[in-house]
């Protein structure tokens, strides 16, 4: 008999007489597969590990354990797995990087699973250095096993596997994704061996592609894969295994069911007497952003002829009674040698800018604006992340932004338009965690404030402070001495409504949240809202809480202490971003938000402009405004 099948198939036939002679089907199906391996290998085997290897391509024998699948227990050293196929590896090379990724050599030179077992003799070993190169995203390598279609998977709940290295995620592939956004789940760093158990239910996709609902009888693969740049590491896999829905941790009730708790507001006296709150009523209230489109990375306009949008879409707000036009665009992509003049590389003394290019661009919405009665924020949106902790204290760079200000103040220092606005930067470092001290941003901010008066006197500038814009650190700083100046914060409260499905963020999984709270479509499960074993603490705490905060005044609560500083100042202030992520928030819920915010803006005086045109955070859809939109923003 082949030495290949004794091993593999002794445990199954262990287990068969544990179950006949009456023992509890086991639960644990790694120890199960553990002792019973480590029995049979040591009764059974007689020969040396290098005579197994010799042997071992003779029989694949799937082994079916308490009741799951063991995928591999890699106890034999070669890339072949239980199911019939090899383990294979891939990296980013195709992609322009240069990340490599090793595994163990056999004699005959071919990739073997021969690293240190988790208690067994071998386990799937690699080792990988990670290189960014040319590509523009984050290096990667990854290996994997595909899954035969004879083997039905549709009862299956989990996966489980020991390992020990670096930080990995795994990922669970299925026939229904066209698009590489598969099923994944991040796992951290262990230097000691760990084992990790996820439920299909807990895996999320990576956010770039089609959102598709997992089906576990489509796996077609299970893979791994290591990311970051100039990262060198190793990991270890061992006893991969696909457990069994009976064998997957079921979801317990964590919440109660509370009665709303609507907060007290605390009124004031909003007034500012200053003529700037008059001209922010007056052309920046009712407002929308053009987004996804000139602010994203690497983005640049190439002709109206090629873009998606024109007049037209000007037309089509005007016409649905939109005021505002904030622009997005990230006007250092227009500085052609922005890297070697901050690198002081080039004796060039003066930035070299693109600036017919982004002129038809800027002229040409000046215009339309104008036309249709829209006024118009030129909004410097830096989407690439290059404004962060050290640059923001560099000041080669400072002097870059200094430079594209003053270019484009230039351009339009004669324009006897009073609703055209410069918006010095959007959200400073907001692709950076937030990361700018805000003394840094206060300096940087305080230049380009100089760079713009230097050819423009009279212009109005809007500033939004560090953290997002956050409410916080704006009214614990004083005002500019510039009396031209608007103060801007944004607003997404309640964010777990909010950005419910934003697969950019931590709350990527979260679905079925309404607003406002209504505790007859609340749940004592958690789960029922996508909260998963994975999801960070201060989301599960958010959910928890969303009794308190999900509902109108507790909005206007967050937003009044940006307007109390205003107040006590007397400068004015507005809100120009906020909106619904409408993935898996019901149409509903986001017009009651809307409203919400509407009735805040009035209460407050505080003028606002929202964010989306299209696409994710839309007010219009195939070339006319959403049902209910008009109403509930006041348009």
């Amino acid at each position: 008999m082949d030495i290949k099948y004794l091993k593999k198939v002794a445990p199954v036939l262990a287990l068969a007489l544990l179950v006949a002679c009456g023992e509890d089907n086991p639960t644990n199906s790694d120890k199960v597969d553990e002792n019973l391996i480590s029995s049979s290998s040591e009764d059974v085997l007689v020969s040396s590990s290098s005579e197994i290897l010799e042997s071992s391509s003779s029989l694949h024998v799937p082994i079916v354990l308490g009741p799951g699948v063991l995928v591999d227990d890699f106890d034999d050293g070669t890339i072949e797995n239980l199911l019939g196929t090899e383990w294979y590896t891939f990296n980013d090379a195709d992609n322009g990087a240069a990340s490599i990724i090793e595994m163990p050599l056999n004699a005959e030179g071919g990739n073997a699973t021969t690293g240190e077992g988790y208690n067994s003799v071998y386990s799937l070993s690699v080792k990988y250095s990670l290189n960014k190169g040319d590509y523009e995203y984050d290096p990667y390598v990854g290996w994997g096993v595909q899954i035969p279609a004879t083997v039905d998977f549709s009862r299956l709940g989990g996966i489980s596997y020991w390992y020990k290295g670096g930080k990995h995620t795994v990922r669970v592939e299925t026939s229904d994704i066209e698009d590489y956004d598969v099923h994944m789940a991040s796992v951290k760093a262990a230097r000691e061996w760990t084992m990790v158990t996820v439920r299909f239910k807990d895996l999320v996709q990576e956010g770039w592609g089609k959102e598709v609902e997992f089906n576990s009888a489509n796996i077609t693969a299970i893979s791994f894969q290591a990311k970051g740049n100039l990262v060198v590491d190793s990991l270890l896999i061992d006893n991969l295994y696909m457990m069994d829905t009976s064998e997957v941790a079921k979801d317990l009730p964590d919440m109660q069911i509370y009665a709303s708790q609507i907060p007290l507001v605390d009124t004031f006296d909003v007034t500012i007497n200053n003529p700037l709150q008059e001209l922010a009523m007056k052309y920046l209230d009712k407002g929308l952003n053009i987004t996804n489109w000139l602010e994203e990375n690497k983005a640049r306009f190439k002709g109206w002829d090629l873009e998606p949008y024109g007049e037209k879409d000007i037309q089509l707000m005007a016409s649905s009674g939109v005021k505002a036009l904030r622009l997005p665009v990230d006007l250092d992509a227009y500085a052609t040698n922005r890297d070697a003049f901050v690198a002081d590389t080039t004796d060039t003394l003066a930035l070299v800018m693109d600036t017919l290019t982004l002129f038809t661009l800027l002229d040409s919405l000046d215009v339309w604006t104008l036309r249709h009665g829209l006024s118009l924020t030129i909004d410097y949106h830096e989407y690439d992340g290059s404004f962060n902790a050290t640059s923001s204290a560099d000041p080669k760079y400072q002097a870059m932004m200094g430079i594209v200000w003053k270019t484009v103040a230039a351009h339009f220092a004669n324009s006897p338009r009073e609703d055209l606005f410069y918006e010095l930067l959007n959200e400073p470092g907001m692709n950076s965690n937030g990361k700018i001290a805000q003394a840094n941003w206060t300096a940087t901010a305080q230049g380009l404030i100089d760079s713009i008066r230097t050819v423009d006197a009279n212009r109005v500038i809007l500033f939004g402070d560090v953290q997002w814009y956050d409410i916080d650190k704006l009214i614990k700083r004083e005002p500019f001495a510039d009396k031209k100046i608007i103060y801007v914060i944004h607003c997404y409260e309640p964010f777990i409504f909010t950005h419910q499905g934003a697969t950019w963020g931590e709350t990527a999984t979260l679905k079925n949240i309404p607003f406002p709270y209504d505790s007859t479509k609340w749940s004592t499960y958690s789960g029922d809202f996508g909260v998963k074993s994975s999801t960070v603490s201060w989301v599960k705490t958010a959910v928890k809480n969303y009794y308190k905060t999900g509902n109108k005044e507790a909005i206007i609560n967050k937003v009044s202490p940006a307007k109390k500083w205003a107040v006590e100042h007397q400068v004015p202030v507005i809100l120009n971003e906020f909106g619904a992520y409408n993935l898996r928030s019901d149409p509903q819920s986001r017009l009651n938000y809307l409203q919400a915010m509407r009735e805040m803006s009035e209460l407050l005086q505080i003028p606002l402009t929202h964010w989306g045109y299209t696409g994710g955070f839309s007010l219009f859809e195939d070339g006319v405004m959403i049902d209910g939109i008009k109403e509930a923003l006041g348009f």
